[in-house]
């Protein structure tokens, strides 16, 4: 209460500067952001896509929707603009790669490595391994990671990736000509398989 009869008496609120100097920053702002982003909307607009709203980019598409709607939407902007297609969410570009040649090219590269801004929510949860890391520390603990999977290692494992397969299976039978959530059947599989594999469980 105090504090706000200083700032009142003190007539900051009141003053014929305020809503020009406001405007003076947000404008500055603005274009501080828009030089920014220049040369990745040149580049991103040379990429095929939906149009897109000022400031809100492609956002839009996918706002109030079900994952279910988001996937759909999603799969119609690739039948219609191909499989290399571009979005924007605000002033960030974001690109989409459906034919699996594209994104084995940038998931097998040794240069770009680096995880975007969104990774850093894992980290507290994930630490900063394999997953998060970039540079010098990700080429470290990939060397590490590398030997558990060889092609020869992971060829061992094939009864236990065929005998765990074959339990999903049978647990499935139930939800023949059912719509379902295989969420539960496959994280179950999945953890299964990573006990018997890594811990030998």
């Amino acid at each position: 209460m105090a504090v706000e009869q200083i700032l009142q008496s003190s007539g900051i609120f009141s003053s014929p500067l305020l809503l020009p100097l406001l405007a003076i920053v947000t404008l500055l702002t603005a274009v501080h952001f828009w030089q920014l982003s220049r040369r990745e909307r040149k580049l991103g607009d040379l990429l095929p896509g939906p149009p897109t709203i000022p400031i809100v980019g492609n956002a839009h598409y996918f706002l109030n929707n079900t994952n279910h709607e988001i996937f759909s939407k999603a799969m119609d902007i690739i039948n219609c603009y191909g499989h290399v297609v571009r979005g924007w969410v605000g002033h960030k570009l974001l690109v989409g790669l459906s034919d699996p040649r594209d994104v084995e090219l940038i998931l097998g590269s040794h240069v770009h490595i680096d995880k975007s801004d969104e990774y850093r929510f894992f980290e507290p949860w994930l630490g900063n391994g394999l997953l998060i890391s970039t540079g010098e520390k990700w080429r470290t603990h990939r060397k590490l990671i590398a030997p558990a999977f060889h092609m020869n290692v992971l060829r061992s494992f094939m009864p236990t990736f065929n005998d765990n397969s074959r339990y999903v299976i049978k647990r499935l039978t139930k939800e023949v000509g059912k719509e379902f959530d295989c969420h539960d059947y496959m994280s179950e599989a999945t953890v299964d398989i990573l006990l018997e594999t890594a811990m030998g469980s």
